[in-house]
């Protein structure tokens, strides 16, 4: 800076005359100076985490698999720190002030991430509108999806990868003879700032600001380092050292220099075998403690932490040892023998995890203390060798800065061991995940840092005390390698999805009959005693299907079959469908048992997925053999783009929104997307689980999902697995089931669930637009799940663990039926239709009771039934019994407790005798309050909508002289006035109703449900 910027530069930046010459003659304090850059590493390295865990789910979005995005983002942004390491490593040498062009640099990087979300939401929207529909062929479309991602965040990575050499540069141009102590120092600092930005990321930002929001704290915060660093910058560095050996072209050359060479290679290796051990903790850690968003940047933050208490531990060493590269050597061993230890300790962990679960309490608290515990088994885990990891590098720059290379030593390290974590990345997952498996991959990225340690050693090994050393080495490597090997890798434990139940393995009499690592999760295909088999993704259980013919059908068939009938019944004509997730296979064979279908793309992200589901042979073979099959190993979005045809049926049967990546197929981009890609009249169908999730989830995703559709139906394929079908423009047709009950194989399909009727299939259905619009609306603050707010990805891992279910959707069929018929969405099962044999579905369970319930206090027969029993000698005894208030308690309790059981399931015609004209009712003068109990459970029975709203006001304006009366009986006198005002659509006076009901301290619980549902629907009719 020259003398009359620098008075300028005062001028500015001070008040007064008087202290601007007190500022000229002011020093900066060395200590603080280093301390102060020190601490704006920090939060450099906070920043800088947050970009990579922001980017992960950006191009997650973009490439379609959260594990492929979260390789690519590794691989890229430490290729590209690699590119601006080596670049400035030589230009820096000639900058005057390096803390200040890195505080330049920052500024840039802020620029960038301010810009970022719009940058990327213009491309992705090129991409899928214009770019891969051009294209068309997949091989070209990958690479351009591929090239895209990369070019997005590579500018900004290659800015970041010159921050650490120009700070350090910087730093050890003012502060000479403790490089090892600025390095390790620096190494510290922006590592446990990475780690404390990767936790903040998913737990903090995302959930509050989503994406855009992330990036721009991360921007805003580039931009408080460059202003912090270019103020303390303000003073000039010295001229940087020159070095016997910098100016020697020979020297700074691979092949001239074997000390170069050797710290080169070395550093690649370590980098490589680091992250492969990353990428494999990872993998394995998810079969433990589930495949989550917070699970991932737990151990994300757990890998970086050990590595900057590494830095730590080693910059007061690296200046004192009299061998920076024997000191790296000791290290390389410990970081390959404590990755074979890890082995050890995740053996353990399916124990911990399972006694986690058993002990803590399914609260917002538990989980709490289950993400502290998952940071610990990540910590047992991954810290050891990150530790070790966190050591070498500083090592090795200051094995080169001692032998006279140079300040440029710092980025050439830097950017070797960027490039050899790249290598590790993309062996790590393309090829010895999938070849050997994760147990032999860990080994053998061990054996790279035992390798690297031994030759280092070896190369120091001048006299027997070395020797000795190195023979030390060789011993424990062996020793470690032996161990490891025969640390039991048990596909019943990895397979058995603790992290849901607590069961730490499957059941001894289960059979793995399939197996394997594959690039994005770890497939098992598990037999059991009672013949059925089961498919798993890192332990969650995706589908189950019962193989034998004696035996009946599992919950999961259901879903599966329904899938596919529930379109092929509403759709005139299909022709062409597409499947998004392969699971077992069973919804594309059920497809293909239509003839009237000419093609059926089915598109799987995990190849092994589509290998294990070939052990549910026969029920399934139509996907594997049929001629209109085609299997796509792709992402869905990227596939259907560069398809130049449409399809009549497009299914999306994800696995549990709480997955990490899973939540993009819920998401109102996502449902923006799909109807560009169907024909006219064609259909979407989605597979929405009402487990593991709760109702204002459900309500995030209908949220995304009604507007995208102008007309829908839901259909419950069992006890709680929802099915929505949907049309873009117009009515949904009517349900005709027919022609696939006419079809053979169609048939042997729903029979084998016990569908033989389509009125069968008509009691299943819950919902409407208008009631899947009201669930949407149940909770008005919550937003829709977003690709850029990924709701789903953050809150469903807290309901898995609590094991909530949306309560209100799963009990619209129990609770709510009388709503369904007063809104003409189901009626009660026809008295000619008989229930389905295999009964998955709750009301249909019900409805089957109700019925010989109903029979039998019709036949006058309560000898199996106390409750029938208990009524008909009351309907015989009545003025005795009457005569007791505690026998009157006890009959309305029968009375209520038979009414539930019997009025919502069963048709007037089936209610005739036992609530409409009772025959078991033998007394001319009953109790005025029961005779008027009679009448309004009468007019229930007879869907006598006006005769029950008169007798539910009359009920409530004058209340029965005993409270138990009220408190048994006044629902259904509220829910009389209800359900006339809906069947009336008098949306405005239904409204006073409902807070007339909340305000009832009578109502049994179960009647929040309807309450809120009828809240909601007001407002959605009323619109």
């Amino acid at each position: 800076m020259t003398h009359k910027k620098q008075a300028l530069f005062l001028l500015v930046t001070t008040g007064s005359k008087s202290h601007r010459e007190q500022f000229q003659l002011k020093k900066s304090s060395p200590d603080s100076l280093r301390t102060g850059l020190f601490a704006i590493f920090v939060l450099s390295g906070f920043a800088g985490l947050i970009y990579q865990s922001i980017w992960s789910h950006y191009l997650g979005l973009f490439l379609g698999h959260a594990a492929y995005a979260q390789a690519l983002v590794l691989a890229i942004f430490m290729g590209g720190m690699a590119i601006g390491a080596a670049w400035i490593a030589r230009a820096g040498q000639r900058w005057r002030n390096l803390i200040r062009g890195y505080a330049i640099i920052e500024a840039v990087i802020g620029v960038l991430g301010l810009l970022f979300h719009t940058i990327f939401t213009s491309i992705a929207a090129f991409s899928y509108d214009t770019l891969i529909p051009a294209l068309g062929d997949p091989w070209t479309v990958n690479l351009a999806r591929w090239l895209i991602a990369a070019a997005l965040i590579l500018p900004q990575t290659i800015l970041l990868g010159m921050t650490f050499p120009l700070m350090s540069g910087g730093l050890i141009r003012r502060f000479s003879g403790s490089d090892g102590y600025t390095l390790g120092g620096l190494y510290f600092t922006n590592s446990i700032g990475a780690a404390v930005g990767a936790l903040v990321a998913v737990f903090v930002l995302l959930p509050s600001i989503g994406l855009p929001g992330a990036m721009t704290v991360a921007a805003v915060m580039n931009f408080v380092v460059a202003g912090l660093a270019w103020w303390l910058a303000r003073e000039p560095e010295p001229e940087a050292p020159i070095h016997k050996t910098s100016g020697n072209g020979d020297a700074q050359k691979l092949t001239k220099n074997p000390l170069l060479r050797v710290v080169l290679f070395s550093t690649a290796l370590s980098g490589a075998a680091s992250f492969a051990y990353e990428i494999i903790w990872i993998r394995m850690l998810s079969m433990a403690v589930g495949s989550t968003m917070h699970a991932f940047e737990l151990m994300l933050a757990s890998f970086i932490a050990g590595i900057a208490f590494g830095g730590l531990w080693v910059r007061k060493r690296a200046d004192s040892t009299e061998s920076p590269l024997r000191l790296a050597g000791w290290m390389q061993i410990f970081m390959g023998v404590a990755a074979l230890a890890s082995l050890a300790v995740y053996a353990n962990t399916f124990a911990w995890v399972g006694w986690l679960m058993q002990a803590l309490a399914k609260t917002d608290a538990g989980y709490s203390v289950f993400n502290l515990g998952t940071a610990t088994i990540a910590i047992a885990i991954m810290l050891p060798a990150a530790f070790f990891a966190g050591t070498t590098l500083p090592l090795f720059t200051v094995a080169l800065l001692r032998s006279g290379q140079g300040e440029r030593a710092i980025g050439r390290v830097y950017a070797w061991n960027t490039l050899g974590s790249i290598a590790g990345v993309f062996a790590a997952i393309h090829l010895l995940i999938p070849i050997l498996g994760l147990k032999l991959s860990l080994c053998i990225a061990a054996l790279v840092d035992l390798s690297v340690g031994l030759v280092l050693l070896r190369l120091d090994a001048d006299d027997k005390k070395a020797m000795l050393r190195f023979s030390i080495g060789v011993a424990l490597a062996a020793m470690s390698l032996l161990i490891a090997v025969r640390i039991p890798f048990d596909p019943m434990t990895v397979a058995s999805g603790v992290f849901r139940h607590g069961r730490v393995a499957l059941s001894a009499d289960d059979q793995v009959v399939y197996y394997r690592d594959g690039k994005t999760a770890s497939v098992a295909s598990v037999v059991s005693v009672d013949g059925s088999i089961q498919i798993a993704t890192n332990g969650k259980t995706d589908a189950a299907i019962q193989m034998r013919d004696d035996m009946p059908a599992t919950p999961d068939e259901p879903t599966m079959v329904l899938a596919a009938a529930l379109p092929m019944a509403i759709h005139a004509a299909p022709e062409r469908v597409g499947v998004i997730g392969f699971g077992s296979g069973l919804t594309t064979h059920s497809f293909l048992a239509n003839p009237r279908i000419k093609q059926v793309d089915t598109i799987e992200i995990e190849s092994a997925m589509v290998q294990g589901a070939k052990a549910f042979g026969p029920r399934v073979e139509r996907a594997y053999t049929d001629e209109r099959s085609n299997i796509i190993i792709d992402d869905a979005k990227s596939y259907f783009s560069g398809q130049r045809g449409k399809y009549d049926i497009i299914i999306s049967e994800p696995s549990n929104p709480w997955i990490s990546g899973v939540g993009a197929l819920f998401s109102k981009e996502f449902y923006k997307f799909v109807p560009r890609h169907l024909n006219e009249n064609g259909l979407f169908v989605q597979w929405v689980q009402l487990y593991e999730i709760d109702d204002a989830l459900l309500g995030s995703i209908l949220k995304g999902l009604t507007p995208a559709f102008e007309d829908y139906g839901a259909w419950l394929s069992n006890k709680s697995d929802l099915l929505i079908v949907a049309t873009p423009k117009g009515v949904l047709p009517k349900l005709n089931l027919e022609y696939l009950l006419s079809n053979e194989k169609s048939r042997f399909d729903l029979q084998r669930i016990g569908i033989t009727s389509q009125h069968q299939l008509d009691f299943r259905k819950i919902a409407d637009a208008r009631i899947l619009r009201a669930l949407s609306k149940i909770h008005p603050a919550q937003k829709a799940n977003s690709d850029f707010l990924p709701i789903l990805g953050l809150e469903a891992p807290r309901t898995r663990f609590k094991g909530t279910a949306s309560d209100t959707a799963l009990t619209l069929p129990i609770i709510n039926r009388p709503l369904l018929e007063a809104l003409d969405v189901a009626t009660a099962l026809p008295s000619q239709v008989a229930p389905p044999s295999i009964q998955h579905f709750t009301a249909d369970d019900l409805t089957e009771r109700a019925r010989r319930l109903a029979k039998e206090i019709r036949d006058g027969n309560g000898a199996y039934s106390p409750l029938v029993a208990s009524v008909q000698a009351a309907g015989r005894n009545c003025r005795q019994v009457l005569w007791s208030i505690s026998q009157r308690r006890q009959i309305a309790s029968s009375l209520v407790d038979l009414a539930d059981s019997t009025i919502k399931y069963l048709p007037p015609a089936m209610l005739d005798g036992v609530w409409i004209r009772p025959a078991w009712l033998q007394c001319p003068n009953l109790h005025e309050d029961f005779a008027r109990v009679i009448s309004m459970l009468e007019a229930h029975a007879m869907r006598d909508y006006s005769k029950m709203e008169v007798l539910g006001r009359d009920w409530i304006s004058k209340p029965p002289a005993e409270s138990f009366m009220q408190r048994y009986f006044d629902g259904y006198a509220w829910s009389g006035i209800l359900l006339a005002k809906v069947k009336q659509k008098k949306w405005s006076e239904l409204s006073d109703i409902v807070d007339s009901m909340d305000a009832s301290t009578s109502l049994h619980p179960e009647y929040v449900y309807t309450r809120r549902l009828a809240r909601a629907l007001i407002g959605e009719s009323v619109q």
